[in-house]
Formats: structure tokens, C-alpha cells, sequence
């Protein structure tokens, strides 16, 4: 998909992108009995997991109302957060993909995943607040609004 491709032209810092496997990605929703986003499957098997720590200073310079990304984490690191850490302790029912500098998580709603679908909304875990919020109508929509933001840095 072309906004995956922008996305990680404009943001992707990580010298050594890892792809992540059609099998991991099976691997993953067999353990929680989930089914992921395709946009989303899309994402990591095409693009992998990038790191991300440009699209802060844009927001931070440019004082824009949004969250950054950071991180997207690995299925071994979904998978453990899931069962023993951050996630396996908030009363939502969260899938995590990726995390702001501070730690702040992003995810989908378990209820979201019980069936196929093209795409589920995105949220957004602050562990400061405790508080969910969903942040965008899907995967591709909330990547889309990183590309907005470095679009419009650019008009500057």
C-alpha cells in the first residue's frame, strides 16, 4: 500500500527493518484467537517494524494535538506484553502493536479482532491516565495522519 510505503520514507529510522512473517502473524492470532486487521497483516508482513522517533520533534515543533510513535513491536513482544506485562494488566481488552517515547501504548480492542475484517479502529493506552481512547477508524487511517503531519511540516 502506497501510504505504507510514505510512511516509512518520511519516518522509518531503523537501519536493520525486520519483516515480519505470514506465520507469525498466525502465530499471534492463534495465541489470543484473534484475527488482526488486514491493513494491518498488510503492514508488518510488506514493511515490518519500524522505528520512529522523527515524527515527536515534528509534532513537538510544530505543537500539534497528537500522539507520536515510536515503536512498533515485534509478535514476541506483543505476545509477552500481552500475557505478563503493561496490557495483561488494564481491565480493556487490548491487542498492543506499538508504543509512544513515553511508553504509552497502541492497540486494538480484543472485541474488535473476534472476526475478519479489513480494518478495526486504532487506541491509544495512556499509562499515565489510565484511560483508552480510540484514535483513529483503522490502521491505515491512523498511519495516514503521521503523512498529513510531515506534509503540512513541509508547507512550512
Amino acid at each position: 500500500m502506497q501510504i505504507f510505503r510514505d510512511f516509512l520514507d518520511n519516518y522509518d529510522s531503523n537501519d536493520d527493518l525486520k519483516k515480519v512473517s505470514s506465520s507469525d502473524v498466525a502465530k499471534l492470532e492463534s495465541e489470543f484467537n484473534i484475527y488482526l486487521p488486514n491493513d494491518f497483516k498488510i503492514f508488518l508482513v510488506d514493511y515490518g517494524t519500524p522505528w520512529t522517533p522523527d515524527i515527536l520533534n515534528i509534532i513537538v515543533d510544530n505543537e500539534i494535538d497528537l500522539n507520536d510513535v515510536q515503536n512498533f513491536w515485534s509478535i514476541e513482544n506483543i505476545i509477552l506484553d500481552k500475557k505478563s506485562e503493561w496490557t495483561s494488566k488494564i481491565l480493556t481488552g487490548i491487542i498492543p502493536f506499538g508504543s509512544d517515547c513515553m511508553g504509552s501504548i497502541y492497540g486494538f480492542l480484543t472485541l474488535d479482532l473476534k472476526e475478519k475484517k479489513e480494518s478495526v479502529p486504532v487506541y491509544f493506552f495512556d499509562h499515565d491516565f489510565d484511560t483508552v481512547t480510540k484514535v483513529a477508524e483503522s490502521f491505515s487511517e491512523w498511519i495516514d495522519q503521521f503523512i498529513r503531519i510531515k506534509t503540512d511540516d513541509n508547507k512550512s
